[in-house]
């Protein structure tokens, strides 16, 4: 019989950590950051701290919890994770986590899954607390929210039915990853590496080779919900731009519509903390991100000269420009990258026959990624139906 819950009932809810645990206060325990815990609900191996350092405002958790993220935007990203994996039994962290352990009769993974599902998310964010940018999944919500606890041999069934389906979602995902590593490398095959320019091509200023322009300064109150959207530095991830916080805007006049208006192909480069954890906030403006207008902090690159954007966008993602802008970055301002920092970048300059070569291999790959991608979107909905029937009591 399956029976309905509330999921305190099921789990402790960000336990406290034991007088026992506190005694040896010199031991070495696991750390883990915001950062370490993914959105494909994995964990990386954190760093090692002494108990005494991390006892006190940190987040308690051991091996074989889960944590979860609660604030704005990691949770609604899907930050959350089975602690696995660690070189020690017993760990803290960032205290923008909650922490869930089973509860006898209660599989880890089938708690997991309850936790890590579009249909929790959505109903998370509807309950979360706080201002804008600051907003949390409060403790209570967790505690009374309701779910299907099937018995034990039933609840690692399912786990295993969503973990297999999650694993070829993520073979997806991998194959998309392959694609990216090949293509860097035929860059570095075909040109060599920038800095040291072994193939000895003659070299020029990127701002010579390229039209750099920043974008306008839209007043952000009269953001509208609709209309033509703005390519702000909130959109400009790491190789893609992310719509989920979008803003738009109405009846722009032609001075915006002709200078401002981004086209497919169009490198954007966030100029303001432009580094994250996940790499630079540089992308490449697709098909489907147009049409969409350049708001200021944001830079667009456009080559010229014959120039093509897939080489000037390849030599943007090689750590040789985070290295050059890199130390522009002082302990007291913000980290951000100037226009004049990107013109002077100086960079190798290959024949038009190897930059046209090039064109060509990368709209090949391209194609495959959008084949790649297509088995990813038709996977992902697979799993998401499957965690739907399996938390409705119907697979």
């Amino acid at each position: 019989m399956k029976s309905k819950v509330v999921l305190s009932e099921i789990a402790d809810i960000n336990p406290r950590i034991s007088k026992e645990t506190l005694g040896n206060n010199q031991k070495l325990v696991a750390f883990v950051s915001m950062a370490s815990v993914t959105t494909n609900g994995t964990v990386y191996s954190g760093e090692e701290r002494k108990l005494i350092e991390v006892s006190k405002g940190y987040t308690f958790f051991q091996k074989g919890d889960v944590l979860l993220a609660k604030i704005t935007p990691c949770f609604e990203n899907g930050k959350a994770a089975v602690v696995s994996g660690l070189s020690h039994d017993i760990g803290f962290g960032s205290t923008e986590f909650h922490v869930l352990r089973p509860k006898k009769d209660v599989d880890v993974r089938y708690l997991f899954h309850q936790v890590w599902n579009p249909a929790f998310r959505f109903h998370g964010v509807k309950n979360m607390t706080g201002t804008a940018g600051q907003k949390r999944l409060p403790t209570d919500f967790l505690k009374r929210f309701t779910v299907y606890l099937p018995p034990l041999p039933e609840q690692k069934r399912i786990a295993a039915i969503l973990d297999k389906a999650d694993g070829i979602r993520k073979k997806r995902e991998e194959a998309l990853q392959l694609a990216d590593s090949f293509l860097r490398a035929t860059f570095l095959e075909m040109f060599g590496d920038p800095v040291t320019n072994p193939k000895g091509w003659e070299k020029g200023l990127l701002g010579e080779n390229c039209e750099i322009i920043t974008g306008f300064p839209f007043k952000s109150n009269l953001y509208q919900d609709s209309g033509v959207r703005l390519c702000r530095g909130a959109n400009v991830m790491p190789e893609r731009i992310d719509w989920s916080d979008s803003a738009c805007w109405k009846n722009a006049d032609n001075k915006i519509q002709s200078k401002y208006n981004l086209k497919s192909g169009d490198i954007v480069l966030a100029m303001d903390r432009p580094w994250i954890s996940s790499g630079l906030k540089v992308a490449l403006i697709q098909e489907e991100d147009c049409p969409s207008f350049l708001v200021q902090r944001v830079s667009r690159l456009r080559g010229i000269k014959g120039m093509n954007n897939e080489y000037l966008y390849n030599l943007i993602l090689h750590p040789a420009f985070t290295h050059y802008c890199n130390p522009r970055k002082t302990e007291t301002t913000i980290p951000h990258i100037s226009t004049n920092d990107i013109k002077l970048f100086e960079i190798p300059l290959p024949s038009q026959e190897l930059l046209n070569k090039f064109k060509k291999i990368v709209n090949r790959i391209e194609n495959t990624k959008k084949i790649f991608n297509s088995s990813k979107v038709v996977s992902t909905n697979l799993f998401n139906s499957l965690t739907q029937r399996a938390f409705r009591g119907e697979l």
